[in-house]
């Protein structure tokens, strides 16, 4: 009894949720899919929103320190845009459609993914995140955060920042419990990109 009360334990609670965050990770184009492991969570789990990360406890805190996560990555990625500048002058204007995405979508998408949804099943949130379990655990999920950006790959040194953005804000989340920081960081991190690359465009 306790051996099949185990099984369905990891069949929900592990090997089910990694088929989830794996589709997750194959499309991250279709914003309605998030709610898919978030309802998986609520009404197969039947854990709570706030078991995700998603709480109003210490918001100033947490926005302090996603605002300090996104200055950094800011001043990793300013000197790899200028490098890459011609490249990224190509991508046309930028257009609501563009800002709706790169503000809104991609940083609660792939913050519910990677961080929330994946730290919150294969990370152990009772132990440090040097933890060894947990240290291998959010780089694994920085490595697929990366691997998703394939328009990057013929601008390598773009990966750095994201992959530190995955990191940091995995580190963040594990410490936190809270996804709202890391969402915060993101659309700031992508905010400060858009107004970098349209600045520039005026003026080239």
């Amino acid at each position: 009894m306790e051996v099949n009360t185990m099984k369905r334990i990891i069949l929900i609670e592990k090997i089910i949720p990694a088929f989830i965050f794996f589709s997750l990770w194959l499309d991250g184009s279709i914003l309605p899919l998030i709610l898919f492991p978030i309802l998986y969570v609520l009404l197969v789990e039947k854990k709570s929103l706030g078991w995700l990360g998603f709480s109003s406890i210490g918001l100033k805190n947490l926005f302090l320190f996603g605002l300090l996560i996104a200055f950094v990555l800011v001043v990793v990625y300013y000197p790899v845009f200028l490098m890459y500048l011609p490249h990224m002058l190509e991508g046309g204007a930028i257009d609501l459609y563009t800002i709706f995405l790169d503000v809104f979508h991609y940083p609660v998408y792939e913050e519910i993914a990677y961080r929330s949804f994946a730290l919150s099943h294969f990370a152990d949130l009772e132990k440090s995140p040097r933890s060894r379990q947990n240290l291998l655990v959010n780089l694994f999920q920085s490595v697929l955060f990366v691997s998703m950006h394939k328009h990057h790959f013929n601008a390598p040194l773009f990966l750095v920042p994201v992959f530190l953005l995955g990191l940091l804000n995995g580190v963040l989340f594990l410490k936190t419990r809270n996804v709202y920081g890391c969402i915060f960081s993101h659309s700031i991190l992508n905010s400060s990109a858009l107004l970098l690359r349209h600045a520039l465009a005026v003026s080239w």
